[in-house]
C-alpha cells in the first residue's frame, strides 16, 4: 500500500509540474491529458510492476480525484478521473491481470477519465467554469477564455482519441523501460 502511495505521490507531482509550467499556453492546457499519458504510462507500468495489488487503478483515480476535485464546476474533473480508475481496474481484471494487454487498457481508460474530467466541462459548462475561475484573477479568465473558445464537442472527441493513443505509446514505452533497465537495476 505504501508503494502505491509513492508511486501516486509521483504521478500527482508530474502532472501538476507539466501543469503548471506549460498550462499556461490555451492549446497545450486542451492537450494536456495527451502530454500526459506519455510519462503516466512509464510510472503506471512500474506501479503495477511493483505493486500488483487489487485496486490500483481505483485506488490512483481516488487520490488524483480528490486532489482535482475542485479544479472544475461540480467537481467533474475529480469525478471523472475516480470513474476512469474504476474503469481501468475493470478492464485491467477482465482482460488478465498479468497481461500487458490488460494493464495498458486499463491506463488507457484511466488517461481518459482525466481527458474527459478536463475536457467535458471546457465544452458543455463553459458559464459555470467561467464563473468559478472569476475569483482566481484576470489572467486566468484571460487563459481559460481563450481555451473555452477553442473547445467544442469535435475537439472533445479528438482530445479523448489522442489521449487513448498517448497511454497506450507510454504504456508500450512504460513496459520496455521496464524490461532495459528497471529489471537490470533489480528495481521489478
Amino acid at each position: 500500500m505504501i508503494t502505491i502511495g509513492i508511486f501516486n505521490a509521483l504521478i500527482i507531482g508530474i502532472f501538476m509540474l507539466l501543469g503548471f509550467t506549460i498550462g499556461l499556453i490555451p492549446l497545450i492546457l486542451i492537450f494536456m491529458p495527451v502530454i500526459l499519458g506519455i510519462p503516466g504510462g512509464i510510472i503506471f507500468m512500474l506501479m503495477i510492476a511493483k505493486a500488483p495489488l487489487r485496486g490500483v487503478f481505483v485506488i490512483s483515480g481516488a487520490i488524483l480525484g480528490l486532489v482535482f476535485l475542485n479544479m472544475a464546476p461540480a467537481g467533474v474533473f475529480g469525478l471523472s478521473i475516480f470513474l476512469g480508475g474504476v474503469l481501468g481496474e475493470i478492464a485491467f481484471v477482465w482482460l488478465g491481470r498479468q497481461k500487458f494487454v490488460a494493464a495498458s487498457t486499463g491506463f488507457a481508460c484511466y488517461m481518459l477519465g482525466f481527458a474527459v474530467g478536463e475536457s467535458f466541462p471546457l465544452t458543455f459548462m463553459k458559464e459555470s467554469y467561467v464563473a468559478q475561475q472569476a475569483a482566481n484573477g484576470a489572467e486566468q479568465l484571460a487563459i481559460l477564455q481563450q481555451c473555452l473558445n477553442l473547445m467544442n464537442p469535435a475537439m472533445l472527441a479528438v482530445v479523448c482519441l489522442l489521449t487513448v493513443f498517448s497511454a497506450y505509446l507510454g504504456s508500450l514505452w512504460g513496459r520496455r523501460l521496464l524490461r532495459a533497465h528497471f529489471a537490470k537495476a533489480g528495481i521489478i
